[in-house]
């Protein structure tokens, strides 16, 4: 009997394992907790690269992303985390200016709907290092200009990354698998984004380099 490895389900398992793989490396690469960014947006590049793309093996890939954008995506992080910290304190204090009585109290929702952009903010930034070359400061912009200009897709975003999140707290051992799939997801809705401002050379090469891969694939 001829046994093929090369069917659905062993495809399907194959995937599996790369996510686990993925975010295991994801993990690991997080503890030191400053390397948060670059992690996730090495985490990014692999499952579009390797997971979903088939271009490269799951290790070499992440590795290779985590080197190349250590640098913009700590400094990122940072910027980022102090954004959230300062936004969390002002929101904590001015939920305790609310349960008072203080008139004040009632820019706690104000704080609160910045901290909701905050976190869409989160969403593009860390994928938009994992695909382009831009300097910091262009990278911060353009994270905000395109939550702000797909505003229901930013949203959604949001969305995915709080049931995600919600799931992992529910059932802990999803760590090893949910980010990988969150990043399947996120890739999915943000190459709709993101090929929207690319130039049509840098199109055209993508969409010839993905037809390739497909053939490969399909073999």
């Amino acid at each position: 009997m001829k046994f093929s490895y090369d069917n659905i389900i062993f495809r399907g398992l194959n995937k599996f394992v790369d996510c686990v793989y993925a975010c295991l490396l994801w993990l690991v690469c997080s503890l030191p907790m400053f390397t948060f960014g670059a992690a996730t947006s090495a985490l990014y590049y692999t499952v579009r690269k390797s997971i979903r793309g088939g271009r490269e093996y799951v290790g070499r890939s992440f590795f290779k992303a985590f080197r190349e954008n250590f640098k913009q995506a700590t400094l990122a992080w940072l910027i980022y985390l102090c954004v959230v910290l300062i936004l969390s304190f002002d929101l904590n204090f001015m939920r305790q200016l609310l349960k008072s009585g203080n008139n004040l109290g009632l820019f706690y929702y104000v704080f609160l709907v910045a901290i909701v952009f905050v976190i869409g903010w989160g969403c593009y930034l860390f994928p938009y290092i994992a695909r382009f070359a831009n300097t910091l400061k262009a990278t911060l912009k353009n994270a905000v200009f395109l939550e702000l200009r797909h505003l229901p897709w930013s949203l959604l975003l949001i969305v995915l990354l709080g049931v995600a999140a919600f799931a992992v707290w529910l059932i802990w051992p999803l760590i090893f698998l949910v980010p990988a799939l969150l990043c399947m997801l996120f890739d999915g809705i943000l190459e709709r984004i993101f090929r929207k401002y690319m130039s049509e050379e840098d199109l055209a090469r993508e969409l010839e380099i993905e037809a390739m891969d497909k053939l490969e694939n399909s073999k």
